[in-house]
């Protein structure tokens, strides 16, 4: 393995087929690794979904390609690479396994005391603007003791924070009756007496149960954090998405978690410019979030993809009209935001430290429990000290903006509080 491309003999690019903006990404990357690479000329190989949706036709698109390999064959890289040194262009797009198929020992791409586990792939939900059924196949759940001895393992490493995602991280155990549910999975991998912290992503609305609350809410180790993505309020446009629940559910979900766990953090996702999404629709949805306000939302305007149910439907909101509804509510969600993290003064915190500003020789930043890497904000800290990233302080916060927070002198502790 390598970070420079110049000294590499393959070049993998890990490509995103879900949505075009992603694809054009994916895309770019590509092209641009192909302009810069130098004299000694590795080898490029688009890898990952864009593969599954486009399969052979990426390399005759990209002819400077030397090879593409989809997400369902991995397991065959060692023939792949044989064919690919031999002089060919091997193309490799299989269809999904019926089980879990799982790799041997990962090589961690973020810093080794932050990883993100895989509890299962693929999807039966099959709303009706998604390709991902397409191209990672159904629903399957990873054996419980795998991913509990892959969390173990990564403990040893050195890792902190396990971060658990899938598709849809609530349907976990529902594919085989043998299997545990969400909270079964989340009770074996807390027997292990290790000191780290557990977060919850991608979970579906209509799936979050009372066992789920009630652990998070009980115990220490999970964060006070949930990912709930909702896609939208209007009831209208949840039926057209094909999503399994409608807005009275979601009031009723947002009470009762605001209600079971007070300082529970909420990060949701939406999405503007469905087809047939009218002024009034995304009025419903301002007025949704102003009503249960997010500490984190993400929004992203729809994407049409010819293959999906979405894709043959008429009434597509013009473009721009999806742009001016994105900049709209992300400039509400700002302000709700500002608002909401306010809460945060006052309190001190345990702040996973993540790093040291660049600009700055005392000033760090790192993360509460109610921020997940990438998508959240940061805490920005001043310490004299030498603070390794991964290690834990404790600081009172004393600003809050829209997305990050400010905190006093932090003090050094070993492990969370019980």
């Amino acid at each position: 393995m390598t970070d420079h491309y110049d000294s590499a003999d393959v070049i993998f690019i890990n490509t995103c087929g879900f949505i075009e903006d992603a694809q054009q990404e994916s895309i770019n990357t590509i092209l641009e690794m192909i302009d810069t690479r130098g004299s000694e000329r590795p080898k490029i190989i688009a890898a990952g979904c864009l593969v599954e949706v486009y399969g052979k036709g990426i390399m005759d698109s990209i002819p400077e390609l030397d090879g593409a390999i989809g997400v369902h064959s991995y397991r065959e890289l060692d023939q792949f690479m044989e064919a690919l040194f031999s002089g060919k262009r091997p193309v490799l797009k299989s269809a999904p396994s019926s089980e879990y198929s799982s790799l041997s020992t990962r090589v961690l791409t973020t810093p080794v005391y932050t990883a993100f586990v895989k509890i299962a792939d693929g999807c039966n939900n099959r709303c009706h603007y998604c390709m991902i059924p397409s191209i990672r196949g159904p629903y399957r759940s990873r054996a419980p003791e795998e991913i509990v001895a892959e969390v173990e393992d990564l403990l040893d490493r050195g890792a902190f924070e396990i971060n658990l995602i899938a598709q849809d991280t609530t349907a976990y155990g529902t594919d085989l009756e043998e299997r545990p549910d969400l909270a079964g999975l989340l009770k074996q991998i807390l027997q292990l007496d290790r000191n780290f912290r557990l977060r919850i992503m991608y979970t579906y609305p209509s799936r979050i149960d009372d066992s789920l609350i009630d652990l998070i809410r009980e115990e220490n180790r999970i964060c006070n954090y949930l990912d709930i993505p909702i896609q939208h309020s209007s009831d209208y446009l949840l039926e057209q998405m094909g999503r399994h629940y409608r807005q009275e559910n979601l009031r009723s979900l947002f009470a009762k978690l605001r209600r079971r766990i007070p300082d529970l953090a909420l990060r949701t996702t939406v999405m503007v410019g469905y087809p047939g999404e009218t002024r009034r629709h995304f009025l419903d949805l301002l007025n949704f979030i102003k009503e249960h306000p997010f500490e984190s939302l993400g929004a992203f305007t729809y994407s049409r993809q010819k293959e999906t149910p979405a894709g043959s439907l008429e009434q597509h909101v013009p473009a721009r009209v999806g742009r001016k509804r994105f900049q709209e509510l992300m400039l509400k969600q700002r302000q709700i935001a500002r608002r909401i993290n306010r809460k945060y003064l006052g309190l001190r915190l345990p702040i996973f430290v993540e790093g040291k500003v660049q600009t700055g020789d005392s000033w760090h930043y790192g993360r509460t429990e109610y921020q997940a890497p990438e998508v959240d904000g940061l805490v920005y800290f001043r310490s004299v000290e030498k603070l390794k990233p991964g290690s834990l302080v404790s600081a009172e916060i004393k600003a809050a903006g829209p997305y990050n927070l400010m905190a006093a002198k932090p003090l050094l502790i070993d492990r969370l509080p019980r």
